[in-house]
């Protein structure tokens, strides 16, 4: 389903800072310089070999601020057993050392990556509706979800999609406003991260029904789009779920109930109140997407 203007405003920045708050509390974002990259490759449990600066005793943190504050200061380790910090005006290599941990400004050719570089992934969800961000209004017909993925997989715009079961709709998008879980609904979501980074997790605050209404108490209001029926259902306490009449534009019923259970009805689209954290089916890498 394809956002309107006013909609996609309100909401895209809560939805926006929900996410970025749960993947950074995940470690999915690490802090980046204004370059983009890190001000440190950390290297745990390494040693480094070349031209020293400067040697005496500091806590790792100390280590690292004052190599940070020192511009000819290309890295450093850290000994846990002597506290002993040494910072370095050039890199030569570097060996495993269990009680060191490094950190340097470039990365350090011939050895194993840092922690905290990042790479492309691939994560797929199950049971998941990615709203809004679509690149094509109205999505696309695919066969299948394997084919509404391989069709983002080969656009490197493409950072997300819904497949809709139901309807055997692709939906690629370029990012999303919130999410549903959907039983009907697959996802999938691409996104950079460290080696170290656990998998993201997405904050769900609503479960989809579609071709579906619920039946009970309710309050027949204006709402100009789905989103904003949502809003007015999120914004009362009272309101367990709501009705959105796709054939009755500005149709909306707020329900009264926190037992909610869709009963079939053409041309209505529903959405109870479901507060959960979803975590992907699984996590695999995949080429760069710049």
């Amino acid at each position: 389903m394809q956002l309107s203007s006013r909609g996609r405003a309100r909401m895209a920045g809560i939805a926006v800072a929900l996410l970025f708050l749960t993947l950074a509390g995940s470690g999915i974002a690490p802090k980046v310089s204004a370059e983009g990259q890190p001000d440190f490759w950390d290297y745990p449990g390494t040693a480094l070999e070349g031209g020293t600066s400067a040697e005496f005793e500091r806590p790792l943190d100390d280590c690292r601020r004052l190599c940070r504050e020192r511009s000819g200061c290309a890295g450093f380790d850290h000994s846990s057993v002597t506290n002993i910090c040494r910072l370095f005006t050039g890199i030569g290599s570097a060996q495993p050392n269990t009680l060191s941990t490094a950190g340097t400004r470039n990365r350090i050719p011939g050895y194993s990556d840092p922690r905290n570089a990042e790479s492309w992934y691939y994560a797929a969800y199950s049971g998941v509706d990615l709203f809004g961000g679509d690149l094509v209004p109205k999505g696309m017909p695919a066969p299948n979800a394997e084919n509404c993925r391989a069709t983002c997989d080969s656009q490197n715009s493409c950072r997300a999609f819904t497949y809709n079961l139901e309807a055997n709709r692709c939906f690629l998008k370029s990012g999303f406003d919130f999410v549903q879980t959907y039983a009907l609904g697959w996802s999938g979501l691409y996104f950079k991260a460290g080696p170290a980074a656990p998998p993201p997790n997405l904050t769900v605050g609503w479960e989809l029904f579609t071709t579906s209404a619920f039946i009970g108490d309710s309050a027949e209001t204006y709402a100009a789009s789905y989103e904003e029926c949502m809003q007015q259902c999120s914004s009362n306490g009272q309101c367990g779920g709501f009705t959105w009449a796709n054939a009755r534009p500005n149709r909306c019923y707020l329900v009264y109930s926190s037992n909610l259970y869709p009963v079939r009805r053409k041309g209505m689209t529903s959405a109870r109140k479901n507060s959960r954290t979803v975590q992907p089916d699984f996590v695999r890498p995949v080429s760069p997407r710049n």
